[in-house]
């Protein structure tokens, strides 16, 4: 039914429980939200790489390469976008 007999899912949803309640306990810490945002953003700058490479050695459509890698590289600008603001709001804070 719907592939729920697999028990990956179940490891799956549990690791994402333990990474929610492990972050709600410290992501108070701007040094924890900072590299959350800086660590989403290489994740996604290694995704853009990994779907150009795809497209490059013809697994992948270039078309289907590009929009995927467009839509990682607007949530990697996104993301250091908001680091940058945010740094800039706690430093006026602090002023």
């Amino acid at each position: 039914m719907l592939g729920l007999h697999d028990i990956q899912y179940l490891y799956e949803f549990v690791f994402w429980v333990f990474i929610y309640l492990s972050l709600r306990l410290i992501w108070h810490l701007p040094k924890v939200r900072l590299a959350y945002g800086i660590a989403v953003a290489v994740f996604n700058f290694t995704a853009i790489a990994m779907y150009t490479i795809s497209s490059m050695s013809g697994q992948m459509g270039g078309l289907d390469a590009f929009a995927f890698a467009f839509l990682h590289s607007m949530v990697s600008v996104v993301m250091l976008t908001l680091i940058y603001k945010e740094n800039k709001i706690e430093k006026e804070k602090k002023i």
